[in-house]
């Protein structure tokens, strides 16, 4: 792993959870709620938290922007408005991540198929350690050159990507929500 990635803590990113994306996905409730715990989990331990933001779709500050009801930012907590589907390109998460002594990224959020897995595909190219939440992800039905994928298909397959991903020296791992483990930060003095 890259020295410069070695972080000691552990981020919590929450990918493309608007209210125009959300409208597509299959099992919003259910995803919803998982993130919900995983976000007051993360809370409760001072876990950083990184909401990220898909800005070429959506004009901002619009409904279809904005972060579902459910799910709503505090004040302290990072926002990453994004263009492309990787979170990181054209953004300051890398440097925000690295500045926080980030090292394991927990991934979860929308559109399994390109900004999550994206993102997380990168973040593991770049040396960091990458938790994809198997139940907390969601995506919409898509046809490419006459082939069609439910939903359900598109997630089973990004999680089936994940399960056996592989970089040197680094830990990866697909957990369901309930099995995701935040640390308490503990600040110096």
């Amino acid at each position: 792993m890259d020295e410069s990635l070695e972080g000691t803590k552990t981020a919590l990113v929450i990918i493309n959870m608007q209210n125009g994306v959300m409208e597509y996905c299959v099992h919003p409730k259910k995803v919803i709620s998982r993130i919900q715990d995983l976000l007051a989990r993360a809370r409760d331990t001072g876990t950083p938290v990184y909401w990220v933001q898909d800005e070429r779709e959506f004009e901002r500050h619009s409904t279809p922007w904005r972060m579902v009801a459910a799910l709503e930012p505090l004040d302290g907590e990072h926002r990453i408005h994004k263009s492309y589907r990787d979170a990181f390109t054209g953004t300051g998460l890398h440097a925000s991540l690295i500045a926080g002594d980030v090292g394991r990224l927990v991934v979860c959020g929308a559109q399994s198929d390109y900004s999550l897995r994206t993102t997380a595909g990168r973040a593991a190219a770049m040396g960091y350690d990458v938790t994809v939440v198997r139940d907390a992800h969601t995506t919409g039905a898509s046809t490419f050159e006459g082939q069609s994928l439910t939903g359900d298909q598109i997630i089973a397959h990004t999680n089936a990507y994940f399960a056996s991903l592989d970089y040197p020296n680094q830990d990866f791992s697909l957990e369901r929500s309930e099995e995701v483990g935040f640390r308490p930060v503990v600040l110096n003095d």
